[in-house]
């Protein structure tokens, strides 16, 4: 994994996805409960508007 002075993480060279998350997640300490708040309140609503139009093609599909 390639990190850049300011933080940002890169695959290095050769270094496949599964291998980079991998190597990320390890690198860094478990979420805080704070962050888990954070980050259910930033998908909650991207999950739930997939899941209306998954809901609404298979309406279109059953029809």
């Amino acid at each position: 994994m390639n990190v850049t002075p300011d933080g940002w993480c890169s695959m290095g060279e050769g270094q496949t996805r599964a291998e980079f998350i991998a190597e990320f997640v390890a690198s860094r300490p478990p979420l805080t409960e704070a962050e888990i708040t954070e980050l259910r309140a930033i998908f909650r609503p991207v999950l739930a508007e997939i899941a209306q139009r998954v809901a609404s093609e298979a309406d279109v599909d059953a029809a």
